[in-house]
């Protein structure tokens, strides 16, 4: 999906204000999630903004701000991998599709 610089600004503004956590209408909440779901950019942009609205902005140096820098769940201890319990077709089940086909 081909994104016009107009719309990259639209989206940019509303994931800043979403990261900042201040107010974001129903309307364009749908519109990136809707985006979200057929561009592997903006689903990793929206990753972050949420991380940053729940979390904070995280140590660069650790792993939690790798993890939060690739957009990756995981910074609940619940959320981890565990190899000895966890099947990894099992934690990957909530990612969008063009993870899942990977």
């Amino acid at each position: 999906m081909f994104l016009t610089n107009k719309t990259r600004l639209k989206i940019k503004d509303i994931l800043n204000r979403i990261a900042q956590d201040e107010q974001v209408s129903l309307e364009e909440r749908i519109y990136v999630e809707k985006l979200a779901k057929h561009n592997s950019t903006i689903w990793t942009w929206l990753k972050k903004a949420n991380s940053l609205r729940r979390y904070g902005k995280q140590n660069s140096d650790g792993i939690n701000g790798l993890i939060q820098k690739l957009g990756l769940d995981g910074l609940e201890p619940e959320n981890h991998f565990d190899p000895k319990s966890d099947d990894i077709a099992d934690w990957f089940s909530g990612s969008p599709d063009w993870v899942r086909r990977s």
